[in-house]
């Protein structure tokens, strides 16, 4: 769990998934995975918070070749 990736974020009692990015990952107290995660929320509030790997969606896409013609 070392890459720094895009995922969907779907807290605990959230409506819906957001778009994220992980800083970091760590071990949480029960030995299970926790991503430093910031996301948007739909009120345009800016949150950065430690999340359950259970919470988090890998983002599938293409990666980018840096060139505006693909």
């Amino acid at each position: 769990m070392a890459r720094t990736r895009f995922v969907w974020v779907r807290p605990a009692f959230a409506p819906a998934e957001m778009p994220g990015l992980v800083l970091e990952w760590r071990r949480g107290p029960d030995g299970g995975w926790c991503a430093l995660v910031t996301w948007v929320e739909s009120r345009g509030r800016v949150i950065t918070a430690w999340v359950p790997a259970d919470e988090l969606r890998p983002v599938e896409a293409k990666p980018r070749t840096g060139s505006a013609y693909g």
